[in-house]
């Protein structure tokens, strides 16, 4: 949008006007003139001053001499221009991609219309083929057709007239469908196939009639050919008749993604258009009864949200769609907390499921911290191992299933078992419905059986309850028994697997039970070994092929029998022989003491003969190997870390300046003898703990003295004493050593626990 420089006294005076308060100049023409006079702008030079282009044009002013006040109001009304033609530049093209999407915004009255004028349509075309005849002709015809039905019709309503029918020969003639059939045409002999219902909707006039004109067929064979079957539909003219120019202004007020409501909106549109001003009562009718669901919508909602208001297709099966066929994945994350397995600390695992489409098992799932790579392949090899490798591999475009490891021509695990993968539309989960509905089907009512249950169901207070005391229980205990363990949890989720695969699936066929003997669905197993039964066979992954063939490999250059992957060196005589050459390694990502070596495949790049087993040999920078798993634990460690740095020095530069300190004037200092202390010697590990009230002093040569004299005489222990014995507790490591040196740990943290309600009960007494 080109920005107006130059303004003329009649312009500033209306600018001025629609201003008000907010400016300091005169609102008539003359006025202006009399300033610009007063203020010598007229003698200007021409960059700044001049006459209008055009007959009698008008002096004209540059922006930059104009005062303060109406500079600032003219930036005002062009910035608030800008907004308004980005709104409406924002909402055309939002309801050019929606109107885009068939019957999108067709009432039912619309979709009949449409419908019966395609039928016309098909039917005079049908009849041109038979006989071979010419559009025109044909149009000829079917019009001659359909005034011989007018004739034939007058003439029984005729003789109706003079000889009325009994009531029961009217009930017949009610039964018959009204077909065109005025017998001595001969293009309704060979049968146009229309019912008279049908042309009486194609005309869509009030009064009901089956005349129609041959200029109306024309367009309609036009308007289908260029527009499709959709633009067929007759215009809504009573909506558009009824809405009036100044709502559509409305419109871009109230179609904005901030969702403003009618009343905020309607105060902005009547501020900015005083002129053409609407009120509460007219808006809400029209939004109301002249608008469908997504017409309201649009602009407020993105192409993502307004999906979910539209009609959708289900995808069937027939008898020839086959198990392993189509395997779609998914992931979803827990609405539970778990414990880590190796942290003890709460954590929400990602589920990632494979489904067998035509039979709807579950014939392979995975859990990890978050959708990647390893979960999708690792669901992916139970899936196959357990029930064969599928033909298609149908997922969404999430990083877990689009990368190098899936996808690439020569190494990738789509390529090595030659699966044909296939990715969703973005902002398109409908595509993926059935594993979408086994997601909430299984993990949904499996993360409602644990009390650490954060879904929309749970009640707040009772979610906040439960995540106060499982952090207050890691804090002090270094684990909570809220906390379903990760064998609990990975056990819970088989048998979910496994009940939903056993239970019937209304997306199956029905069959009669041999024990109950009622009909009911089938279950996903039962579909499945229906399918074996009639003779159906799963491509198996070959035995000597299940780990090998599930590795990731990288391209890697061999040199004097070592290769390199992950910052680690892996050595074996037989790459002696490869030296200088490319060769394709293979890892784990859950160990990293072997690597497995193969050559490149000179046809098609990709791993080829197996060399050897190449073994950690020396690592510049560690002694032992790194794993892949490790190594991304460690970056997500440093990442965290570094966030709370940054989170740190925010936090401190809120007080301002750290190097100015508040003046606190000198207080004398008078030593105070401590309560307690104590003394840990480095050279030999030995606690001594030292009384203030005591001259005896207790020194234990390390931390599993020091606890098992606790577990005999922990009620003469002082405070910071027992403050020692929670930090050990805490520590997951000392916890662990001091439960191998024999130390009862269960016994000591109740101990613990029952001194922490003894003083707090004291000081309640107190209090």
């Amino acid at each position: 949008m080109k920005i107006q420089q130059f303004f003329t006294a009649r312009e500033l005076a209306e600018i001025a006007k629609e201003a008000g308060d907010r400016v300091r100049f005169p609102t008539s023409q003359q006025a202006a003139k009399r300033v610009a006079e007063r203020e010598h702008w007229n003698s200007h030079p021409s960059n700044l001053s001049r006459k209008r282009a055009g007959r009698g044009g008008a002096m004209e002013y540059n922006f930059s001499i104009l005062p303060e006040d109406m500079q600032m109001e003219i930036r005002r009304r062009d910035r608030l221009e800008h907004q308004l033609a980005a709104q409406t530049k924002i909402a055309e093209s939002a309801k050019a991609e929606v109107m885009a999407l068939p019957n999108l915004s067709l009432k039912a009255r619309q979709a009949k219309v449409r419908d019966a004028r395609n039928a016309v349509l098909l039917a005079i075309s049908n009849y041109q083929i038979r006989k071979g005849h010419k559009r025109g002709k044909a149009i000829a015809e079917f019009l001659r057709a359909v005034d011989e039905w007018i004739a034939f019709e007058a003439a029984q309503e005729k003789a109706l007239a003079e000889q009325p029918l009994t009531i029961a020969e009217q009930a017949l003639v009610n039964r018959v469908p009204r077909l065109t059939a005025a017998p001595s045409n001969e293009a309704v002999k060979d049968g146009f196939g229309l019912l008279v219902e049908q042309l009486i909707i194609a005309n869509d006039r009030a009064k009901d009639t089956v005349k129609i004109g041959r200029s109306s067929l024309y367009n309609w064979y036009k308007v289908r050919e260029e527009k499709g079957v959709e633009a067929l539909a007759p215009d809504r003219t009573k909506v558009a008749e009824d809405i009036p120019e100044a709502f559509k202004v409305f419109l871009k007020f109230y179609a904005m993604p901030m969702k403003p409501n009618v009343k905020e909106a309607l105060e902005d549109y009547n501020t900015a258009h005083p002129e053409a001003r609407l009120n509460y009562d007219q808006v809400r009718r029209i939004l109301k009864d002249k608008l469908n669901d997504i017409e309201r919508n649009v602009g407020r909602e993105g192409l993502l949200t307004l999906r979910s208001r539209m009609a959708y297709v289900t995808r069937i099966m027939d008898d020839q769609f086959l198990p392993t066929t189509i395997y779609v994945a998914d992931g979803k994350t827990l609405d539970a907390e778990v414990a880590d397995w190796k942290t003890m600390r709460p954590m929400k695992p990602e589920m990632t499921s494979v489904m067998d489409v035509a039979t709807r098992k579950c014939v392979g799932w995975a859990v990890s911290r978050k959708e990647n790579t390893v979960a999708v392949t690792e669901a992916l090899r139970n899936a196959c191992v357990a029930d064969g490798i599928p033909a298609m591999f149908y997922t969404d475009r999430g990083a877990g299933y689009k990368n190098k490891v899936m996808d690439d021509d020569a190494s990738g695990l789509m390529a090595r078992l030659s699966i044909t993968k296939m990715h969703a539309l973005p902002y398109n989960s409908q595509a993926k419905g059935n594993i979408e509905r086994f997601n909430k089907t299984v993990w949904n009512p499996l993360a409602k059986k644990f009390p650490t249950y954060l879904g929309k169901d749970m009640d707040k207070e009772a979610a906040g309850r439960v995540h106060k005391q499982t952090r207050s229980d890691i804090k002090e205990f270094g684990q909570s028994r809220l906390l379903p363990t990760w064998e609990d949890f990975l056990a819970a989720a088989a048998k979910a697997v496994e009940d939903y695969n056993a239970a019937p699936h209304s997306a199956l066929p029905k069959f009669t039970d041999p024990v109950s003997g009622r009909r009911r669905h089938m279950s996903p197993n039962e579909a499945w070994e229906a399918h074996v039964k009639a003779g159906f066979k799963a491509i198996p992954v070959d035995e000597s092929l299940k780990d090998d063939l599930f590795r990731p490999y990288v391209e890697r250059v061999a040199n004097r029998g070592l290769v390199k992957w992950n910052k680690n060196e892996f050595f074996h005589r037989d790459l002696l022989g490869f030296s200088g050459e490319k060769v394709m390694v293979g890892y784990d990502e859950t160990q990293a003491r072997y690597v497995w070596v193969r050559e490149i495949d000179k046809e098609t790049g990709a791993p080829g003969a197996f060399i050897c087993k190449a073994d950690f040999s020396g690592n510049k920078e560690r002694y032992i190997p790194l794993t892949a798993q490790r190594a991304a634990e460690e970056r997500r460690v440093k990442g965290q870390l570094r966030r709370l740095d940054d989170k740190a020095v925010a936090i401190r530069e809120e007080l301002g300046n750290p190097g100015q300190l508040d003046h606190r004037p000198e207080v004398p200092f008078e030593p105070v003898a401590p309560a307690a202390e104590i003394v840990i010697s480095k050279a030999d590990n030995v606690v001594d703990m030292v009384s203030a009230t005591s001259p005896q002093r207790r020194i234990f040569r390390n931390d599993k003295e020091f606890c098992a004299f606790a577990l005999d005489h922990f009620e003469e222990l002082q405070t910071r004493q027992v403050k020692r014995i929670k930090d050990l507790l805490n520590h997951r490591e000392d916890s662990n050593w001091l439960a191998m040196s024999g130390i009862d740990v269960d016994r000591l943290r109740e101990l613990v626990r029952a001194d922490a309600r003894q003083n707090r009960g004291h000081e309640e007494k107190v209090s």
